[in-house]
């Protein structure tokens, strides 16, 4: 399973359940946060870049709530990574 370095971001422009979206775009079933260590249930699609100047894009990834809530926050993610504007998911 891949790990991501990423950064949690605000709350995403578009309106919409990004859980679902996320199931969708990666063909996965929902379960615990996707934070490394952490084994609480998934409840937010979190936005979030990955920690790399080169990557300016959104992406989206299960986490719970007290994760969620944390912007600005940097944390190991297990993927995939969903893309919020359109291109490949990270695996």
């Amino acid at each position: 399973m891949s790990r991501y370095k990423v950064h949690n971001l605000r709350e995403g422009s578009r309106q919409g359940n990004w859980l679902d979206f996320w199931k969708t775009e990666t063909a996965k079933e929902l379960n615990c946060c996707r934070v490394v260590g952490c084994r609480s249930k998934a409840t937010d699609g979190a936005h979030v870049q990955l920690d790399a100047p080169n990557d300016r894009k959104w992406y989206i990834v299960p986490m719970c709530h007290r994760h969620n809530c944390q912007h600005g926050k940097h944390y190991t993610v297990y993927g995939p990574l969903a893309p919020v504007n359109g291109g490949a998911i990270l695996l």
